[in-house]
């Protein structure tokens, strides 16, 4: 609320009018309903016109409005529009919300009936999204406020939404196959030794890698940005402009950058894992597999790589690792990580986890091969060929 007076004053006004200071109140909301997704919750309600509608909650299977005020974690909502998202839940917690409507913000009228529901971590249930276009999209980030997307034939779309993508001028019909924003840039790299380099996701502008294998991964460590490739390529830079060749010391393809803490991660073919301290001296890691590792993701505490034949190993340091088993034989081409670990890959498959170590299968309501993952907005998606989507809320 951005005047918290204007709203201390409504909420004294809707007070004086629940317990009977004005007799001309509107009716009880009708058409109520509320969805539980990941941290929130969305409320649904039959809007009508002239009306202003406010949603009450708080922990727990019941909620009442002037009664739960002193409840611990009690809540208000004014000028509610329907459907409204109610965000920074808690999940695996019940929440009991009611919505009340008011007239020109004089009059309440009564509550609708609570409705109780617990939050719960996305990547279970998942459905189709928008889909996104013709082509293929290989990797995708939240930036805090848009998702930037990346694909075939040098694409790049954005969306504040997951729903709604505009395209963005690359400059270039390379295949793009990886994109991370950090130190101020977006920074994309694709075949033939692509780097474009954006600071508002609208303009681009090509960089001279030095480099003309494909560039498969990357990400920003210690104020450099590195990036990997094929036949054990690997670059670093400090404006994403000028970049340096680093001797990564394997001809393994380098398919994935990541880092876990202070210490930077790659992995590629064969099982390959090369760990450094400084992104100039690298040293290998043990799998523990000889499957090709083709993405990483952090968080929970360790850092998790996926691959082909359902692959899954991990670390809590970054240095010693260990296969998981991730109950699939069908390759995982990507992994991201939210409220948990995601993973995804060919026919369709989705593997959720929250802790990195003990997966469980979902449903993806498709069989087509997914190639990118990411989280935003309390949403995970993945990408599947030509322009597909999939969305968990």
């Amino acid at each position: 609320m951005k005047n918290p007076l204007a709203w201390f004053a409504a909420l004294i006004t809707l007070l004086l009018s629940a317990c009977g200071g004005s007799p001309s109140v509107p009716g009880m909301p009708t058409g109520v309903s509320v969805t539980a997704g990941d941290s929130r919750a969305v409320v649904s309600f039959t809007q009508e016109a002239g009306l202003e509608y406010w949603i009450f909650y708080a922990p727990g299977d019941t909620v009442a409005f002037p009664g739960s005020m002193q409840v611990s974690g009690y809540r208000s909502m004014r000028l509610a529009q329907s459907p409204q998202a109610i965000t920074g839940l808690t999940n695996g917690t019940q929440y009991a919300f009611i919505v009340a409507a008011s007239s020109s913000g004089s009059k309440a009228g009564p509550t609708s009936a609570p409705i109780a529901v617990t939050p719960r971590p996305a990547g279970s249930v998942w459905s189709a999204g928008a889909v996104t276009g013709t082509v293929t999209l290989n990797a995708l980030i939240f930036d805090g406020t848009r998702f930037v997307a990346v694909g075939d034939a040098g694409t790049i779309l954005i969306s504040t939404d997951a729903v709604t993508w505009t395209a963005a001028a690359s400059g270039t019909s390379a295949n793009l196959q990886a994109i991370t924003f950090a130190g101020g840039r977006y920074v994309a790299v694709g075949a033939g030794g692509t780097v474009l380099v954006s600071t508002d996701r609208i303009t681009w502008s090509a960089a001279g890698s030095g480099t003309t294998a494909t560039l498969n991964g990357i990400a920003y460590l210690l104020g450099q940005y590195y990036t990997v490739g094929d036949g054990g390529t690997l670059l670093r830079s400090t404006d994403a402009g000028t970049w340096i060749a680093v001797a990564s010391g394997t001809t393994a393809s380098l398919y994935a950058a990541g880092a876990y803490g202070d210490r930077a991660v790659v992995a590629g073919a064969g099982g390959t894992l090369l760990t450094s301290a400084n992104l100039t001296d690298w040293a290998p890691a043990a799998s523990g597999t000889t499957a090709t590792l083709r993405a990483l993701a952090q968080g929970n505490g360790r850092v998790v790589a996926v691959g082909d034949g359902g692959a899954l190993t991990g670390s809590a340091d970054g240095l010693n690792w260990a296969p998981a088993a991730s109950g699939t034989g069908s390759s995982l081409r990507a992994v991201a990580y939210g409220s948990r670990y995601v993973a995804v890959g060919a026919a369709g498959t989705v593997l959720a986890s929250t802790d990195g170590l003990t997966w469980a299968a979902a449903t993806s309501g498709t069989t087509a091969s997914l190639g990118a993952a990411g989280f935003g907005l309390n949403t995970y998606l993945a990408t599947g060929p030509a322009g597909a989507l999939i969305v968990s809320q």
